[in-house]
């Protein structure tokens, strides 16, 4: 349909504001794609996650424990130690990155109980499973 001027009607655009538009919108996807590849790259947001998995229990000590987790170097530590008569509940915290994998390495957390373990059982708090401990070999 043509206009008074007999020419035809010229979308949004075509104008000189939405050719501005579209270069804005261009620069900010420009800015936002490299702000997140710079973030992922230095290492990203970090936080504390609770969930880990205690993969491995042992005692060396009749007080102390050492528990293996699937952190890979990422701070992993007990937040949560319970201990009653029948059981030793805890629950490890560790670091966590979005988009960057730690890997499949394991890490080990000391744990100094306030009575020997005994008959009492592990449990781990992020899975509700009980665990099986093992001793530590000597050298």
């Amino acid at each position: 349909m043509a206009n008074r001027s007999g020419s035809a009607p010229r979308g949004f655009l075509s104008t000189w504001l939405g050719r501005l538009y579209i270069a804005a919108v261009m620069v900010g996807s420009l800015a936002l794609a490299v702000w997140l590849f710079t973030f992922i790259g230095n290492g990203g947001y970090t936080w504390r996650t609770t969930g880990v998995i205690v993969r491995e229990a042992r005692f060396s000590a009749p007080d102390r424990l050492t528990l293996s987790v699937n952190t890979c170097n990422k701070n992993p530590e007990v937040s949560r130690l319970v201990e009653t008569d029948v059981d030793v509940q805890v629950e490890v915290v560790a670091d966590a990155t979005p988009f960057l994998y730690g890997g499949d390495c394991g890490d080990g957390i000391g744990v100094q109980l306030q009575e020997p373990l005994g008959d009492r059982y592990v449990v781990d708090m992020g899975t509700g499973e009980i665990m099986s401990v093992r001793r530590s070999q000597s050298p």
